[in-house]
């Protein structure tokens, strides 16, 4: 069954423009050899990490989207672990975030509530029957009145 990702990567910010480009191609050209189709490639950005990964501070990350069989992803992952820019990856299933996305936007609905109908239901919760609470809180005090 062919299926939407997202594939995220962070290249080495110390190799340059055309080694990038080399490393991006060959990311096309893995995909389309094992039978996907690339949908979207977002340019490369240059980013600051919060800490080191391999001992780098600064990355390039670029994003691919594309189609592929689910079978193929598995010899996919290990010819993209090869490469030695590509410092870290993250590849996301995007069917069923656009299968769940509609699930969750039915769920949210909100019903406007007045505030005397809170307050009627917080008196219904503690007062059940309908009796003087505070003569049960301070039974001394209501003895002296």
């Amino acid at each position: 069954m062919i299926k939407e990702y997202e594939f995220v990567c962070l290249i080495s910010a110390k190799i340059n423009e055309i080694e990038r480009d080399t490393v991006i191609e060959n990311i096309n050209k893995l995909v389309k050899e094992k039978g996907g189709e690339i949908t979207k490639t977002s340019p490369a950005s240059e980013i600051s990490l919060g800490y080191p990964i391999k001992k780098q501070e600064k990355v390039q990350l670029v994003v691919f989207n594309f189609k592929c069989e689910n079978q193929n992803l598995a010899d996919l992952k290990k010819e993209i672990e090869k490469d030695k820019n590509i410092l870290r990856y993250l590849l996301k299933n995007e069917s069923v975030k656009k299968m769940i996305s509609p699930l969750r936007k039915r769920n949210k609905r909100e019903e406007k509530v007045e505030l005397k109908d809170i307050d009627k239901k917080i008196e219904e919760i503690f007062n059940p029957a309908g009796k003087n609470v505070t003569s049960e809180v301070n039974p001394k005090e209501n003895e002296s009145e």
